[in-house]
């Protein structure tokens, strides 16, 4: 199957599957001492709203969903300095026996590739700022750091590292 010609938008019957899927990688990160996501962190309601907002896109087998993205067109908490010209890719996820495949590779580009169709010249995305594997792999695809947003004493979020990438390409310029 065709990662990225079976990624479709995602219904208000999908929110769901999407916390379950981020629930079993969240719960897998704690297994693997990684510091990302936890379990239950996400509730239903949020999706179900982001969704209907069209912002969440999903590859399905059968009734589950096995990846999904999310794109947005600000991020207040974390990027407060807006720029017109970017988009924000967030929940990117890819259920785990699919590992190997570089399917989030494949949805990482199409969603760079949505954001360059829609007009916008920079991708914006990122991850707790211990996570050094996840550092890695956007370095690898081009992402530059951007800074560290600490929320505080009182937050229950980890300090986040930004990344940015400019994806207007030359052929794009005049």
């Amino acid at each position: 199957m065709d990662t990225l010609a079976s990624l479709h938008r995602a219904t208000r019957s999908s929110a769901n599957g999407i916390v379950e899927l981020r629930d079993s990688l969240a719960l897998w990160q704690q297994e693997q001492s990684i510091q990302q996501w936890s379990p239950g962190e996400l509730p239903v309601s949020d999706v179900a709203e982001q969704i209907s907002l069209a912002e969440w896109w999903i590859r399905t087998d059968a009734q589950d969903v096995t990846a999904a993205v999310r794109l947005t067109n600000t991020d207040d908490l974390i990027w407060p300095d807006r720029n017109p010209a970017a988009a924000y890719i967030h929940g990117l996820m890819v259920d785990r026996s699919l590992s190997g495949q570089r399917i989030g590779q494949a949805i990482l580009k199409w969603a760079e590739e949505k954001i360059r169709g829609s007009g916008r010249a920079v991708a914006r995305l990122d991850c707790v700022a211990t996570n050094d594997n996840l550092r890695r792999y956007y370095e690898g695809l081009g992402y530059r750091e951007r800074g560290i947003i600490e929320f505080g004493p009182d937050s229950t979020w980890h300090p986040v590292l930004r990344f940015e990438k400019d994806i207007i390409s030359v052929q794009n310029v005049d």
